[in-house]
């Protein structure tokens, strides 16, 4: 029983992979309308609501949204957007404890967040690093429905992308032709494919420094490159969006390890003769 239910959760899973590359099954989605703003020394709050006809594309959208936005750090931006309701799945504290920072005045922040609204795509948001943005989703209309999320940021034509694993390919996404999917699967390192581990984080190098983006959301997803776009499709759950400042790759890394935990060293005595089994009969081999 769990061997086909696995199967049958991979065949869906390839079904809505095939329908979900048309980029215009979304171009009619209405996004949504920010009120009700209301500003902290370390961010602020505030209600999305459907900003016109429901798309209900994979299920059902969700008409009111809670958006919270803080500076955990100097270096680090908490951007989560979820349901009212509190229906929809999030990783519990449990499984994953987050740091969660001390919080820092915004206005000291390496990091500042910019809120937009237009007619056509409704609600946006630019993530500025020095008053240049590193994350803009102007243009793009948010889709929040119960079994299926959109966020698109705009990035430039070269861009310099890593990460977003487990997936094996060039160290440097492609920025004009990627998709990343991040659904775990023990298959012996197929090129460009997804394989053991997933992982929705990647860092960018953008005038000459780094910075991070990382999704905490435990669902299928795919994460495309092309258009000059990087967009998150995911199965479900909330966008829990955290923000790394850089400006170096290495502080990337830290930062983000700060926020979901440092890697445990390795024990003196584990170091030594390492080698896979798998495709070998022995030790000569």
């Amino acid at each position: 029983m769990r061997t086909l239910t696995l199967a049958l959760a991979s065949t869906l899973y390839g079904m809505w992979l095939s329908t979900a590359s048309a980029r215009s099954i979304v171009k009619g989605c209405p996004g949504y309308s920010a009120s009700h703003v209301t500003t902290t020394s370390h961010g602020l709050h505030a209600l999305l609501t459907l900003n016109g006809p429901p798309c209900n594309i994979y299920g059902q959208d969700i008409a009111d949204l809670a958006l919270t936005v803080r500076a955990d750090t100097d270096s680090r931006l908490h951007i989560h957007i979820s349901d009212t309701a509190n229906t929809q799945f999030q990783i519990p504290e449990s499984v994953l404890p987050l740091d969660k920072g001390a919080g820092t005045d915004k206005r000291h922040s390496s990091l500042q967040f910019v809120h937009t609204h237009s007619k056509t795509s409704g609600f946006g948001f630019k993530v500025l690093r020095g008053g240049k943005p590193i994350f803009d989703t102007t243009g793009h209309p948010l889709v929040f429905e119960d079994q299926y999320l959109e966020l698109t940021s705009n990035v430039p034509a070269d861009a310099n992308i890593y990460g977003l694993g487990e997936s094996p390919n060039w160290f440097r996404r492609d920025p004009q032709n990627t998709t990343i999917t991040l659904w775990n699967r023990d298959v012996a390192d197929p090129l460009g494919e997804n394989v053991y581990g997933s992982h929705s984080v990647f860092m960018e190098l953008r005038d000459k420094q780094f910075h991070g983006c990382y999704l905490h959301n435990s669902h299928g997803m795919d994460v495309i490159l092309a258009n000059q776009t990087v967009q998150f499709r995911v199965l479900g759950g909330t966008l829990d969006l955290y923000f790394f400042a850089g400006p170096s790759a290495l502080s990337v890394v830290d930062q983000y390890t700060q926020l979901v935990g440092r890697p445990n060293r390795i024990p003196y005595w584990a170091l030594g003769f390492h080698n896979c089994r798998f495709g070998y009969t022995g030790v000569g081999e």
